[in-house]
């Protein structure tokens, strides 16, 4: 199925598209294609000392660890930066989409801060299925967790020499680990007004 990219497109036929056949990343918002912005080193290695992590963690668990895989929430479709499932649905059979993530993190750089933050963000905490979403900062050492304490989002940031604790999956990790090798930009300086 060839599709152009300014096409309006049904979600099933959006997922029924040959994902490797793409020119680049794409997520389904509003019944169009919308094209994934590059990632950085710092992205990068963010995301595969995230996936380490977990994945190392998770070993002995029914849960997979997925870096950069589509997530299909009712008509939109999104790929966050690292999610975890433990639904069987999501694990038995091969596809291109994951349907029952538990845990959504997504690493913030300028270009996608605004949206991880709004839109993506609305459709994290609206999915049932997910119970924590994480936000990591490339430029700093950043981490901030919402975790669902039943209709409530309970909101945890840690920084610099602090253990990061993500409770649905029952890790608890110093927060430099996240960003070994991960190069980051000299801290500007707060601006006063006097």
């Amino acid at each position: 199925m060839v599709a152009r990219r300014d096409d309006w497109i049904s979600v099933e036929g959006f997922l029924a598209l040959d994902r490797e056949s793409f020119d680049q990343k794409y997520e389904y918002r509003n019944g169009r294609m919308v094209a994934m912005a590059g990632g950085s080193t710092n992205h990068s290695l963010i995301i595969l000392n995230t996936c380490v992590l977990i994945e190392t963690h998770l070993a002995n668990s029914p849960c997979a660890t997925f870096p950069e895989m589509t997530l299909w929430i009712d008509d939109t479709c999104l790929i966050p930066d690292v999610m975890v499932t433990c639904h069987e649905k999501d694990i038995e059979k091969s596809k291109t989409f994951i349907e029952h993530p538990s845990l959504v993190i997504e690493v913030l750089s300028p270009s996608t801060e605004r949206d991880d933050r709004g839109e993506k963000f609305l459709h994290y905490i609206n999915c049932p299925t997910i119970q924590e979403y994480v936000l990591i900062s490339q430029d700093l050492i950043l981490v901030q967790t919402l975790t669902r304490k039943g209709l409530e989002w309970i909101y945890r940031g840690f920084t610099c020499g602090e253990d990061v604790e993500l409770q649905t999956i029952g890790l608890t990790v110093p927060i430099e680990k996240f960003y070994k090798r991960v190069v980051l930009p000299p801290l500007k300086p707060l601006l006063r007004r006097v």
